[in-house]
């Protein structure tokens, strides 16, 4: 059975014991054995993690630190990250149920997101120097807005807080990094490889807890800017609190993605994106499928190429390397799962479900489909392993269903690339994606747009490293 690290804060380059360390339990998702407990600051730790981080700030030895030596930094991280890559990705494994294919790629996110980030530095002029109308010097400049707070999801903790993390300090943010309370194993060594580092006094802490302390960061006046991902209702929480304070938000919140096969479609192809769609990360993933719209002439034929596929799926323990798909994160979200399909069982659903459940005690749930009901009683997310099935018989009837969600993350298309490209362009989303269901973006310099519910503000190598940064215009009037 494998041991979680200690969870403990960072704060002004000491370790601490966070005030609470025996709230809720943690356990293997695979096997629901007890693991430990989560870990909950208390506010003094956290204000005590604001003041050191707005120090460092204030006293300017990181944020007017040249690019070039923040660069050398970043490297460092990235060199100490590479190390801990398969502790990484083991221990988000065991935590989140997603499978270590999966999650030793996220651990190889991690170094690179580094790598990436002082790498645009090295790009980047420092400032740009231009002439007035009457030949009058200006200055053009972007500089860090302050402290940064970082919060992390626990679907792909190490990964995504690495690129914000990555982010925040290439800009020249002080950075406060809050993970996960479901999945803060890797978090630690992600603190380790920093603080390895050496970067300057008060420049990175964390601090550990649940959506109480997501609160104190987001409320707090001397943060700011928050970068957010995780559920709707979390992110809700931190737009109104910035909102209110008229505070930078950079929120990724999900999204009820369609997958729409045309007509004239590959349907081996398209059956295959439908599975990719369920299992990749066990849909526990924001791009996941979500609702399966197609022409009603070729259901029958999709849907039974879906099955095939789906009987040879191998659920099993997600550090299995022979598992194509593994346990949800927890207890309480299995249950919610089931009570979502529960529900659309009351409306009148009816399951595909043909994957073999493993032997295992953990958090297992099958892919499934569910036909039967009307796009409109299927609006929300659901999160999981789980999507709806809609036909249409006209294009028209495809692009009102797949813009008729208040989501707008992703879609996918599949069809001839006549077809395809005509109907991707009708489509409200910030990623379209043409005969492929795949995890990473088309390229890894290109935007991830999020649309309508699924968020606030592009995320991307340049666009988050932008989002920590403001305009400042000097010259001679």
């Amino acid at each position: 059975m494998m041991t979680l690290p200690k969870a403990l804060n960072y704060i002004d380059q000491q370790w601490q014991t966070p005030a609470d360390t025996g709230r809720d339990t943690l356990h293997d998702a695979n096997t629901g054995e007890l693991l430990g407990y989560q870990a909950m600051s208390s506010s003094e730790q956290v204000n005590a993690a604001i003041a050191c981080a707005k120090s460092a700030f204030n006293a300017g030895y990181w944020s007017e630190l040249s690019y070039h030596h923040r660069a050398g930094y970043l490297l460092k991280i990235a060199d100490a990250l590479s190390l801990k890559a398969e502790s990484i990705a083991e221990l988000d494994a065991v935590q989140t149920g997603v499978v270590i294919s999966f999650t030793r790629q996220f651990a190889q996110v991690c170094s690179l997101a580094f790598i990436a980030a002082a790498n645009l530095l090295k790009e980047l002029p420092e400032q740009q120097h231009l002439k007035g109308e009457h030949d009058n010097d200006i200055i053009l400049e972007r500089l860090p807005l302050g402290v940064a707070a970082i919060i992390a999801p626990w679907n792909a903790p190490s990964g995504i807080a690495c690129h914000k993390i990555a982010s925040a300090l290439a800009a020249g943010c002080p950075v406060i990094f809050k993970p996960s309370e479901w999945a803060a194993g890797s978090a630690q060594l992600i603190a380790e490889a920093i603080s390895e580092a050496e970067l300057p006094e008060g420049v990175f802490q964390l601090v550990h807890g649940g959506a109480e302390v997501g609160a104190m960061l987001s409320n707090h006046p001397a943060v700011s800017a928050v970068s957010f991902t995780g559920g709707a209702q979390g992110g809700k929480a931190v737009g109104q609190s910035c909102g209110a304070q008229i505070k930078p938000a950079q929120l990724e919140l999900g999204g009820n993605n369609a997958l729409l096969v045309m007509a004239d479609a590959d349907l081996d192809k398209a059956a295959q994106g439908v599975v990719n769609g369920l299992v990749t990360m066990n849909a526990q993933w924001c791009r996941a499928l979500g609702r399966l719209i197609c022409d009603a002439s070729i259901e029958q034929a999709l849907l039974s190429k879906v099955a095939d596929l789906l009987a040879n799926i191998q659920l099993g323990n997600s550090c299995g390397t022979e598992s194509h798909m593994g346990p949800l994160v927890h207890n309480g979200h299995l249950n919610y799962i089931k009570n979502r399909v529960a529900h659309y069982q009351n409306l009148g659903g009816q399951l595909l479900q043909v994957t073999p459940m493993p032997n295992l005690n953990g958090w297992f749930y099958p892919p499934t489909l569910i036909t039967g009901l009307d796009s409109t009683q299927t609006l929300e997310e659901t999160f999981g392993p789980v999507a709806t099935v809609h036909t249409f018989d006209q294009e028209s009837q495809a692009i009102a269903m797949a813009n008729e969600t208040d989501y707008g993350l992703a879609a996918y298309v599949f069809a001839e690339p006549s077809t395809a490209w005509r109907m991707a362009k009708k489509i409200r989303a910030g990623v379209v994606k043409i005969n492929d269901v795949s995890l990473f973006a088309l390229r890894p310099d290109l935007p991830r747009a999020a649309w309508g519910k699924s968020g606030l503000g592009d995320e991307g190598v340049k666009e988050t490293f932008e989002f920590f940064r403001g305009t400042r215009v000097v010259g001679i009037a």
